[in-house]
């Protein structure tokens, strides 16, 4: 079962006249994430402190986690790309050493015997190892990591609806974040709210719908920079494999084998 499925059983159950009590006790929460379960009691406690729907809270909820289900999914996706590049380029030479022992090329032994062998395999032992690091700490930075940057302004939504004002509603939300999220409300967050009420009291517009509109914008855009962040790294992955792990490639691969050759040869 997914995730926004465990959370829906759960609204259903609240909608059937269960208690909180009772429902709680009947939620799935191991089918969630880590991060998914801080994301789920930010919006309960929200919720329940401000008096607020629990079962629209959870429907929206439900909402936010198929979302981002897809949206994880495409960027894992897009991020085995240049991590398989990266791990393939990395064992071309030790694949191409073993191979060649396999062919009784005897291509390493042949090396160690003489001095420009050993200064080889020396040099493209730490090559590869310069371009293991750099590639590693490339991909570990551009490994997506889940995060909702809307999450503040649903828990809003949730106290306005509740009948909270919009200070109130922000400060209970941030108050929150901090608590279950363990992370203050960002800047940017806090802009798109002042600037949501603005809009609302100037156009009449419903606050509630500014905000829920805001806070998927949010999701969007950061999934947007991730996803372009995954595209360059596709590119600057070709600095560190081209400028060590290729020179790696001759160094363990070809000059031991043609020392193997050679010496064969004689």
């Amino acid at each position: 079962m997914s995730a926004n499925l465990a959370v829906l059983e759960l609204a259903a159950l609240l909608r059937s006249g269960a208690t909180t009590t009772t429902a709680i006790k009947q939620f799935q929460e191991e089918h969630l994430s880590e991060f998914q379960k801080r994301q789920f009691r930010f919006i309960w406690e929200v919720a329940r402190e401000s008096g607020g729907n629990l079962a629209l809270s959870l429907d929206r909820l439900a909402e936010v986690f198929e979302a981002q289900q897809k949206q994880n999914s495409e960027l894992r996706l897009a991020f085995a790309s240049p991590r398989a590049t990266a791990n393939l380029i990395l064992m071309l030479p030790l694949l191409a050493v073993l191979f060649a022992e396999l062919l009784g090329l005897s291509a390493l032994s042949a090396s160690f015997e003489t001095s420009l062998g050993s200064l080889a395999i020396g040099l493209g032992l730490v090559l590869l190892i310069v371009a293991r690091i750099i590639s590693l700490r490339m991909l570990e930075k551009a490994k997506p990591r889940e995060a909702d940057p809307g999450a503040f302004l649903d828990a809003v939504v949730i106290g306005l609806s509740a009948g909270l004002s919009p200070k109130g509603s922000a400060n209970l939300a941030g108050r929150k974040c901090v608590e279950n999220l363990a992370t203050p409300v960002a800047s940017e967050q806090l802009s798109q709210l002042w600037d949501s009420v603005a809009v609302s009291e100037k156009s009449g517009i419903a606050l509630t719908g500014i905000l829920s509109a805001r806070a998927d914008a949010l999701r969007h855009r950061l999934w947007n920079r991730r996803r372009t962040a995954l595209a360059k790294l596709s590119i600057s992955l070709l600095f560190p494999l081209g400028l060590a792990a290729l020179p790696a490639f001759v160094f363990l691969a070809v000059v031991p084998v043609g020392i193997g050759l050679l010496r064969g040869a004689q």
